[in-house]
């Protein structure tokens, strides 16, 4: 906890921290101290801690072994509404080309048309009757295998058994 010190509002003792966290791993506590250094201005509460266990418990976006992305020739992206040009200095790379990272893949069923985006594949999607062009989604092969989907699958099972109480 002393490594939080540099986080505003440090509590003058931690025995409420004490009472809320004594039951975690102290290899859990300290994964959240270090994301909780990482990622917060003000020093957490229990709860916040508790938070911060589970994330890091199932690698957390903010580690950097999750940052795959590549730095690339910086470009600028207009957003007129705005009136503003967003830098953009790196690439993200998924895991998985085909579903970026979401487990489905996604297809065209039909005649082209002004619906059908530029990405779809076409692929007919096995009904038997007469029925208009459509987009169809199928699970992609990674699903069993992306770290990513099977990282999520987690966190939702550790959701969905404590009652859908607290955050993903």
């Amino acid at each position: 906890m002393l490594r939080m010190s540099g986080l505003r509002y440090v509590p003058a003792d931690m025995c409420t921290h004490w009472e809320g966290l004594q039951d975690l791993p102290e290899a859990a506590l300290e994964a959240a101290v270090t994301r909780a250094i990482r990622t917060r201005v003000d020093f957490p509460v229990p709860r916040e801690l508790r938070e911060d266990a589970d994330a890091s418990a199932y690698g957390g976006a903010d580690t950097a072994q999750d940052d795959r992305s590549e730095a690339i020739e910086p470009l600028g992206i207009p957003v007129p509404q705005a009136g503003v040009v967003l830098p953009v200095t790196r690439l993200w790379r998924y895991f998985c080309e085909e579903c970026s990272d979401m487990g489905w893949r996604s297809w065209w069923c039909g005649a082209a048309g002004p619906t059908r985006k530029p990405w779809h594949e076409d692929r007919d999607c096995g009904r038997r009757r007469t029925h208009e062009p459509h987009e169809w989604v199928e699970n992609c092969p990674c699903v069993e295998t992306n770290p990513d989907i099977v990282r999520r699958k987690a966190r939702e099972k550790k959701f969905t058994e404590q009652g859908g109480k607290g955050q993903r």
